[in-house]
């Protein structure tokens, strides 16, 4: 088996027992951990395992859009009323502060990370706030920590399994031989080459 294969079944089988772990013990940290385990657990895991970035600047991408999808809700809690106009404004105002960031950083904070962090807690949040807008502040406090944990595992484990398998390549990499070309006799110039024909000449 290929080392590739090898480090992507090791990296899933250990975010399978990440998520197995959520699931089932997640209830020590709070009562919805378990609910959003999977969720949370995947959006970590796309995090760590795109090659984009330092892993903290992918991390940084990922906390601006989750802070800017609970502004979105902030909005629609307490200022936009909750119809189809209200709930537009307030998603085109989450896209418009990842983007922002992202071009303010010239894409430090990548805009694909920080969507990733939107659609976390927008999962995570988005059913709960529908049907109890007015407990705004409790239930979106449950959902972020709890949602944030959860991709914390699935972060945490797939960049330290990539790290790992990047040092155990550079350990295990043979430095190729390098062959040189024999070296190229300098061309004679012209007075050499009349010489050398005048001295054939009078032998």
């Amino acid at each position: 088996m290929s080392s590739v294969r090898t480090r992507t079944l090791v990296t899933g089988a250990a975010l399978a027992f990440a998520a197995f772990l959520l699931a089932d013990q997640g209830a020590l940290f709070g009562s919805d951990l378990p609910k959003v385990a999977l969720l949370g657990a995947a959006a970590g895991a796309v995090l760590g395992l795109v090659p984009d970035r330092l892993p903290a600047a992918r991390l940084g991408g990922f906390l601006t859009g989750f802070a800017a999808a609970w502004i979105g809700y902030a909005l629609r809690a307490g200022v936009l009323p909750d119809i189809p106009m209200g709930r537009a404004i307030a998603a085109a105002v989450v896209v418009a502060v990842v983007t922002v960031v992202a071009v303010a950083t010239a894409n430090r904070l990548p805009m694909w990370a920080g969507f990733v962090g939107v659609a976390t807690l927008v999962g995570a949040y988005e059913t709960t706030f529908a049907a109890t807008p007015t407990e705004f502040v409790s239930d979106s406090t449950t959902a972020l920590t709890s949602s944030l944990l959860a991709a914390a595992f699935g972060f945490l484990v797939t960049v330290l399994l990539s790290e790992l398998g990047t040092v155990s390549e550079k350990n295990t990499t043979q430095p190729r031989a390098v062959v040189r070309d024999a070296p190229v006799p300098a061309p004679r110039d012209a007075a050499d080459s009349n010489v050398t024909v005048e001295e054939e000449a009078t032998r």
